[in-house]
């Protein structure tokens, strides 16, 4: 027992993540201050997606290194539209195997402290919510782009 105790210990296990490194199930403190990340500002379009109309800043905690074929677990990617900021983290393995592969989706707010919280996470928006301006799923527009990781921003578009 105090071997295996030891062991927790030595590789990290025992101890909770930081949230400088995200882990790969992101908890509202992975996503404090994200307004520091990189950025891109995306003019509002009109093509039949759940943003149209709408201008946008994309964040992204970290980018992958050159010549990725896909973004690393752990990439936090935030969308800033002018009502609502939707999220997408890179768990990686199984999750959302028939979706957007290894991405959950998360719509973020502001607390009245100026902390960001999350107020759904998953696979999708819960029951009677919707993505954006859209019916359509996160995954409906994102997991169709296997060839981008799920990532539809142009300037984060992998190789």
């Amino acid at each position: 027992m105090r071997r295996a105790l030891l062991l927790l210990v030595a590789c990290g296990c025992g101890e909770p993540m930081m949230t400088t490194t995200p882990s790969p199930i992101a908890l509202g403190s992975d996503f404090q201050g994200y307004e520091s990340w990189e950025s891109f500002t995306l003019p509002a379009v009109d093509g039949g997606t759940a943003h149209d109309g709408d201008a946008r800043t994309v964040f992204i905690n970290r980018r992958p290194p050159a010549g990725s074929a896909e973004f690393p677990v752990g990439t936090l990617i935030v969308k800033q539209l002018p009502f609502v900021t939707f999220a997408m983290g890179k768990r990686g393995g199984t999750y959302n195997q028939s979706g957007a592969r290894g991405w959950e989706w998360f719509d973020l707010e502001r607390h009245p402290s100026g902390a960001v919280v999350i107020a759904w996470r998953g696979l999708g928006p819960p029951v009677g919510e919707q993505y954006g301006k859209s019916s359509a799923t996160c995954n409906d527009c994102h997991g169709a782009h296997p060839e981008t990781d799920s990532v539809l921003t142009p300037a984060l578009r992998l190789r």
